[in-house]
């Protein structure tokens, strides 16, 4: 939940920061990705550290947990509450336990059923891109394995290390000796000719500073000779370093378009893995091509596969008189969702929060219909991880009183977390004491799941919820129950935009920003109501919405903004860049 140091974001020598600038030779700038494409894909998932890659990224960073086997994996927060459909701790979970868990579902319908990936299958991908790692360890202790990994792969001198990395540094002497300095922007030409001459390589950074989505600053740093930027958004660090994403995307199409079958195919199921660019019409016209390979191509970029299981050993086992058979047994019936919800009722009087836990979880995901009053009481448990789960089986069985209900819960939950964290808020960082970080930390963990059953709801009700959450100017302790909240409206947004337009033009820039990227994620249904802002009085709200069009590529935009930039006034050159995006696109998708 905290932001990362510099010390843990760049990749070592044979990426280029070892003698940078020792001859007299400029050298383009590069980009770093912060925790993988985690604005256009769920992060830490081998999907998002492949977008990185295919969008520029020349080193990406990625967070590091070890499991209860000793399995090394891709994830952030420890606990499974914000990045998965599960509760718990990803190093009391076995691996395989958590390839039954969806990582990607938390950010949006359209990413269900990404898994939390295996740091060496992380090396795969990043060999096979010739791309840098940055390793932010989350666990003490993994070092010996992680350089094994390393070594065996032949990827040491690809990477750099940051977080609880002392065991690696008491056995590996030259890690992390190549001379880095970042700097924040507004980035000065004679500070990056300064530290040049140290012998340094600079990054410039543009995340977690207010400056995520500032392309004339990104623009502006590279001009200035920086090395490297480090970003947030892939895709507008490609555009200002001056490889624009549309120009591999015209690439890959002219590749599919015409030439032997087999580079055709490849090109195709290249271009399956650009999420958020409209390409399904190419799709489907490939899915029409006489030849079947090709054909087949287009339809495995469209497909995702789930597989089933029987149930009946679990059923039996739900009356065992230990509590872990109960506590398991609700687990994998949940898990596999075919099971009667009336079958965990009896669990509900269970002694053992567990339990108690696991039963309304499996309640939330089976089928029947159980009144709100064997639910609702457990808004209010003492455990937060009851509360969590209450919520989301009271949403999926009584979506009409969970409206009502989960959003009061939200509301007492923040309010209590709030006043425990406030003594602390001006504390950089705050000084908890464990006792009141798991106090902390368990708020956190019942909002995440608060959200999610907000997002379960029938969509007019989960659009209103979450559009309070998403756009309220509040000063969140965990900056995580907004963002969440955004993300699931990228799929509803375009029911009824009027709420997200609002936010658009609200004082407070990280409401607005959020407002901006939904609209940009909403697909064209938005833009009727984005177009009407081109011509708003508003400079900033007018900006954004130039943005927003060029984003969606909206060729319909093209005559108010042509007007703008043959108009000569201040939009002018934001609306010249607006229509070459368009129009780049436009060549490429027809």
């Amino acid at each position: 939940m905290g932001h990362l140091l510099f010390s843990s974001h760049f990749s070592r020598g044979n990426f280029g920061f070892h003698g940078t600038r020792r001859n007299s030779e400029p050298r383009a700038a590069r980009m770093i990705c912060h925790r993988t494409a985690n604005t256009e894909m769920p992060e830490n998932t081998l999907e998002s550290l492949d977008l990185a890659a295919r969008l520029g990224c020349g080193v990406v960073e990625i967070d590091l947990r070890m499991t209860w086997d000793g399995e090394i994996v891709l994830h952030h927060d420890g606990f499974l509450e914000r990045l998965t459909d599960g509760i718990g701790e990803s190093d009391k979970s076995y691996f395989d336990e958590l390839q039954l868990l969806d990582a990607g579902s938390w950010m949006g319908r359209r990413f269900s059923g990404l898994k939390i990936p295996r740091f060496v299958d992380a090396l795969h991908v990043a060999e096979k891109y010739g791309i840098g790692l940055t390793l932010d360890f989350k666990d003490q202790g993994m070092g010996a394995v992680v350089l094994s990994q390393l070594r065996h792969e032949s990827m040491l001198d690809k990477v750099r290390f940051g977080g609880e990395w002392q065991d690696v540094k008491d056995t590996y002497r030259s890690a992390n000796d190549d001379p880095i300095a970042g700097v924040e922007p507004p980035v000065k030409r004679e500070e990056v000719e300064r530290l040049h001459r140290q012998g340094k390589a600079v990054i410039a950074n543009f995340s977690a500073n207010g400056h995520e989505m500032d392309l004339p600053a990104m623009r502006a740093a590279v001009a200035a000779g920086v090395d490297w930027i480090n970003v947030d958004y892939p895709r507008l660090g490609a555009d200002a370093i001056g490889r624009p994403v549309e120009a591999t995307l015209s690439a890959l199409v002219a590749k599919a378009e015409s030439g032997p079958v087999p580079d055709r195919a490849k090109a195709i199921l290249a271009l399956a893995h650009f999420p958020g660019f409209p390409l399904q019409s190419m799709f489907r016209r490939w899915l029409s091509d006489e030849d079947d390979r090709t054909s087949r191509a287009a339809a495995l970029a469209m497909l995702i596969a789930r597989p089933g299981a029987p149930d009946a050993t679990f059923l039996a086992a739900l009356h065992a008189p230990q509590p872990t058979a109960r506590k398991n047994a609700a687990w994998a019936l949940g898990r596999r969702a075919s099971a009667p919800a009336e079958s965990f009722l009896p669990l509900l009087h269970d002694t053992d929060h567990r339990v108690v836990t696991e039963a309304l979880l499996a309640i939330s995901r089976c089928p029947g219909k159980i009144p709100a009053a064997g639910i609702a009481p457990f808004l209010k448990n003492e455990n937060p991880l009851v509360r969590g789960a209450a919520a989301l089986a009271l949403a999926r069985h009584q979506p009409e009183i969970a409206a009502k209900l989960v959003g009061e819960a939200l509301e007492r939950e923040e309010a209590v977390a709030a006043k425990q964290y406030a003594p602390f808020v001006d504390q950089h960082p705050p000084r908890l004491s464990r006792t009141e970080i798991d106090v902390t930390v368990g708020h956190y963990r019942a909002l995440m799941k608060l959200i999610a059953s907000g997002a379960m709801l029938q969509d007019r009700e989960a659009r209103g919820f979450l559009e309070r959450e998403a756009f309220r100017s509040t000063r969140d302790y965990s900056s995580t129950v907004g963002p969440v909240a955004g993300y699931q409206l990228w799929d509803r947004v375009a029911s009824d935009p009027r709420a997200t337009i609002r936010a658009l033009g609200s004082a407070d820039p990280t409401i607005a920003n959020r407002a901006e990227w939904i609209l940009v994620e909403g697909g064209p249904s938005v833009l009727p109501s984005v177009r009407a802002l081109l011509h708003s009085e508003n400079t900033a709200l007018r900006q954004r919405a130039i943005r927003i069009v060029a984003w969606q590529y909206d060729a319909e935009s093209l005559a108010p903004l042509r007007a703008m930039r043959d108009g000569g006034k201040t939009d002018a050159p934001l609306a010249a860049w607006a229509i070459h995006k368009i129009e780049g696109l436009r060549l490429t998708v027809r």
